[in-house]
């Protein structure tokens, strides 16, 4: 089995505050260092024999100006960001074999770690696309048309010889953020301390297989009596074998870490949309009629001005210690109160009720609620146009065959019999007199402790909040976020069809991909059966905020057994009929639901911004305290809400951690 390999960058999410002392170390002599030069504005890389192994190595892959700058440019119609001097190529191959320093500036720091927001949902990833749409073609001085000709012209060139977009995306993505992948040795620590680490979810296994691959043995501590927390598949419930998931389902090509298991194990990323026919698209049913895909983008092309001013303003990112007064004010604002006061017509208009909709089930909660800076910084914070991911800012989609799950079970199986403990859940943590840190764990009838060195708690901030925290020594600023960090409500409505009926001409416009959007009730759908066999058609109905807490069914995880799921699948059904009729006599009588946020396990879909804290605590969450380090999705500033978030901050707790061991 190849070693486990951890991409330079992975390990510092924020971009402008990474490790500076040693990432790895092979033995004792071979080290990555990143001190920072605050003079010039820019990092200087010393590589003194890390082991690399190219990926993509592109010789004259280019750091590219900030993306503000970028943005500014495409704005106004200047052409400064071309004019601008460009700094020396990154070129990584040469520099780590000659062991010179690499001067990188802070903007390809951003941009070499692949720094980005991400949706989770359709319809975020199509409202992201046309965001990347309008920005090139601003940029090229073009219409959107013409630049849509020019990439149907350049994606037909590609399919003659045999290039696929996702390929080209691929190739994108590696050039720009992963040119080499570093595989740590194993490391002799000098003590063999005692680590807990209280989560079996994809954080917790992470930061415990990367320990082990540094030569650190931890215990992970998992409430459940299953592995892998909210990566959590169904391969027992749908005809012709096919698989959903109860939680986390979409893993995007920039997932770097996800991808890096994946291979290590051995498991088979599927292209969702590769597997696609061509010529589906999107529905969307807003005010009693259709409201075509072109409109949507008429309308749009009105808003992305202020949209761009906005994210101009804020700046590169918002947290309690860095902010603009743009920034500051945008997170005192509501996403809800934000689509009344810049798109034209509000929430009257069919576009105002399309974004309101994209926000509650892309965070589980309430427009008004949320943040602004949720919708400003998801949807305008664009890749940059000259690379191929601006041929949709979202990129395709994948899933692991067979299910999510098999990554988390593959680690807890590397990590062998008895590096997890289930069925034990941690009611209360304090430190000893001496510094130590106590567990206290509810196990069957009785309870019992257990004393660690150090502490990694990967669980929600939700579920932190009903534990006994008052002798652990969190600063205040911890402890506001453990209490007030949002927490969704989203609900996974599945329901399977004897056929895939949507991609049939109907009374809808086109061909449907499945992908429809709608205030009839549900919300949103996409097809969950794609790149899987079989006739049958499997579609989520996937709702957040207050439709989801409206919903008959109370069991985190239910099937059509359940009564409550039955009542939601009829309701869903009639709901779903107005937009794409013949449902209801396509149904096969087979549905799931799932609310995680009902489970005191997880105590919520994911976690969001709520109305100012970004300010508040924003990028606190992933701060150590004392001995005790935390990861999962909630600490993530760019992949909150993210399989991707939770895998790559238990790779950088686990990191943190060894630094300060050995």
């Amino acid at each position: 089995m190849d070693p486990f390999g951890w991409d330079l960058q992975q390990f510092g999410d924020r971009y402008d505050q990474p490790p500076n002392n040693a990432l790895l170390r092979n033995g004792a002599s071979h080290a990555l260092t990143l001190p920072l030069d605050e003079r010039s504005n820019r990092r200087q890389v010393s590589m003194v024999e890390i082991y690399v192994l190219p990926v993509v190595l592109l010789p004259e892959t280019r750091c590219e100006p900030p993306r503000a700058t970028r943005m500014l440019s495409a704005f106004s119609g200047a052409r400064a960001a071309e004019k601008a001097p460009r700094p020396p190529p990154c070129s990584w191959g040469l520099h780590a074999a000659a062991r010179k320093p690499v001067t990188w500036p802070r903007s390809c720091a951003s941009y070499a770690a692949g720094r980005a927001l991400m949706a989770r949902t359709p319809l975020l990833r199509l409202l992201e696309k046309l965001a990347s749409e309008h920005h090139a073609a601003r940029r090229r001085g073009l219409s959107t048309a013409a630049l849509r000709e020019e990439r149907a012209a350049t994606r037909e060139r590609d399919a003659r010889r045999g290039i696929s977009l996702a390929r080209r995306r691929f190739l994108g993505a590696a050039g720009a953020g992963a040119l080499t992948l570093v595989f740590p040795r194993v490391l002799r620590a000098a003590a063999n301390p005692t680590i807990a680490i209280v989560g079996a979810g994809i954080a917790g296994l992470t930061c415990a297989l990367a320990l082990r691959d540094r030569g650190l043995s931890a215990t992970v501590y998992e409430a459940s009596g299953r592995m892998g927390g909210r990566m959590f598949s169904n391969t027992t419930s749908w005809d012709a074998g096919q698989v959903s998931e109860w939680c986390g389902e979409l893993i995007d090509s920039n997932n770097r870490t996800l991808f890096a298991l994946a291979r290590r194990f051995g498991l088979t990323m599927d292209s969702l949309e590769g597997e696609k026919p061509s010529g589906l698209v999107n529905t969307y049913f807003f005010d009693g009629r259709y409201y075509p895909v072109a409109e949507a983008e008429r309308d749009f092309a009105r808003v992305y001005p202020a949209l761009l001013s906005d994210l101009l303003a804020a700046g590169e990112t918002t947290t309690h210690d860095r902010a603009t007064p743009a920034g500051r004010a945008l997170d005192r604002m509501s996403v809800f109160d934000w689509i009344a006061s810049r798109v034209p017509g509000g929430h009257a208009s069919p576009l105002g009720q399309l974004l309101d909709v994209a926000y509650v089930i892309e965070w589980g909660a309430d427009s008004r609620d949320q943040s602004a800076l949720n919708l400003v910084y998801l949807l305008g914070n664009q890749p940059d146009p000259d690379h191929f991911s601006v041929f949709g800012a979202s990129d395709e989609a994948h899933h692991i065959k067979g299910g999510n799950q098999q990554i988390p079970i593959a680690i807890a199986r590397a990590l062998g019999p008895h590096a997890v403990k289930r069925g034990h859940r941690l009611v209360r943590l304090r430190e000893s007199p001496a510094g130590r840190q106590i567990l206290t764990f509810q196990r069957g009838p009785g309870v019992i402790d257990v004393v660690a060195d150090w502490v990694v708690l990967a669980v929600p901030f939700a579920v932190l909040r009903t534990i006994d925290l008052r002798g652990a020594g969190f600063d205040a600023r911890k402890r506001l976020a453990i209490e007030q960090l949002g927490r969704g409500h989203n609900g996974k409505l599945h329901l399977q069809f004897s056929r895939r009926y949507w991609r049939d001409e109907g009374p809808w416009p086109g061909r449907s991909d499945g992908s429809t959007y709608a205030d009839t009730g549900y919300q949103n759908t996409w097809e969950v059966s794609r790149a899987q066999p079989g006739e049958p058609g499997l579609l989520v109905l996937y709702t957040g905020g207050a439709v989801t807490d409206a919903m008959s069914t109370r069991r985190p995880f239910a099937t059509i057994k359940d009564a409550g799921v039955l009542a939601d699948a009829r309701a869903g059904l009639g709901r779903l009929e107005r937009v794409l009729p013949g449902g209801t006599k396509n149904w096969n009588g087979r549905a799931t639901q799932s609310m995680p946020h009902a489970s005191p396990l997880y105590e919520a879909s994911y976690s969001f911004y709520r109305v100012g804290q970004r300010v508040l605590f924003g990028g606190h969450e992933a701060a150590r305290q004392g001995r005790v380090l935390f990861c999962g999705e909630h600490t993530s500033l760019d992949f909150q809400g993210h399989m991707e978030g939770a895998a790559s901050q238990g790779a950088r707790a686990a990191e943190e951690l060894a630094r300060l061991i050995v």
